[in-house]
């Protein structure tokens, strides 16, 4: 007869936690309590979800393409040299404000900003290759500034807050708001940057463009509560305006080999017959940086449209924005 093997008892069978674990109580799906790894339990705040569905996200990427293809014109324009911002490249995410500084790299230049009459900050994360080759442009340079890896001057950032006006002012065009941004701070980290609370829901608009030689990535976070005040009307928010059936048009087939003239210019001003007289050859006449804005289209010499000026895929071309109101 074999011996009867002893049965172990519950102590022995009881494996001691190793050494520097902590665990907490958290209920299971079917709702039962358990004790787990304190390290594998994140913890999720439901009074602040996402605030971007699938459709809206998509909507707003859709849109930022747009955005990233006039901003390369208007940035190429101004600055006078290649500039590209790639439209496959554009990311629109809704993620917490933790999460987006996460993702900053070190070393970079932020630039602080608000819209006037909305309440919260943005910021605009422009890294250093990308800053100080505009800025070296700007102060009449080849623009290429390739792997640098500093932090700009204070001079540098006096110029480039002209260049983060503008890209805040093509990006608010997105929403068709009046509010108009301005400047009220730069960092050059995130850990002083306190405009909002770890776990503030964040719109992050992210977009990889090219100045000269310099390849990096560019980004704009703002919380959701500054984007409700941009997109309380037209953002995807917004209730659906009502259709308006327009009446079809017709078109006749002789109407196609007339040949119609176009033209696209400014009103500069107007000066003396003296003054014009003694205009040469060489000589510069300076423009007013806002009539990029307002460059008139001519069609047949009737003043049809007034639309942005820049550069479209290597050619010179107009973006109409509103059409002229004839009295």
């Amino acid at each position: 007869m074999s011996e009867t093997e002893e049965e172990p008892q519950v102590e022995d069978l009881a494996v001691p936690a190793p050494a520097g674990l902590s665990f907490i109580s958290v209920y299971s799906s079917e709702g039962h309590l358990r004790e787990l790894d304190s390290s594998t339990v994140t913890s999720y705040n439901f009074r602040q979800p996402g605030l971007l569905s699938q459709k809206d996200t998509t909507q707003f990427s859709i849109q930022h393409q747009k955005f990233a293809a006039d901003l390369s014109a208007r940035l190429a324009t101004f600055l006078r040299m290649d500039v590209t911002c790639a439209k496959k490249s554009v990311r629109c995410s809704s993620i917490p404000f933790k999460t987006f500084c996460e993702g900053v790299v070190q070393p970079t230049h932020l630039t602080v900003f608000q819209f006037e009459g909305l309440d919260g900050a943005g910021v605009l994360d422009l890294r250093p290759s990308t800053s100080i080759s505009i800025a070296n442009r700007l102060l009449g340079g080849t623009g290429n500034a390739k792997d640098v890896d500093r932090n700009p001057t204070e001079i540098e950032i006096a110029l480039l807050d002209d260049v983060v006006l503008m890209i805040l002012r093509e990006w608010s065009k997105l929403f068709e708001t009046s509010c108009k941004p301005r400047i009220v701070g730069h960092e050059t980290g995130c850990r002083f940057l306190q405009i909002a609370g770890d776990d503030t829901p964040c719109f992050v608009f992210k977009c990889q463009i090219i100045v000269g030689e310099s390849e990096e990535v560019f980004q704009i976070g703002v919380p959701f509560s500054m984007l409700d005040g941009l997109t309380s009307e037209t953002g995807p928010a917004a209730k659906a305006a009502p259709e308006v059936k327009q009446k079809p048009m017709h078109w006749r087939s002789p109407y196609a080999a007339i040949e119609v003239p176009i033209m696209a210019g400014w009103d500069v001003r107007t000066i003396t017959l003296q003054e014009a007289a003694a205009i040469a050859p060489g000589d510069l006449i300076h423009l007013p940086q806002e009539l990029i804005d307002q460059t008139k289209v001519i069609i047949s010499q009737t003043e049809e449209f007034y639309g942005t000026i820049g550069v479209e895929e290597g050619f010179l071309a107009v973006h109409l924005n509103e059409r002229i109101v004839k009295e």
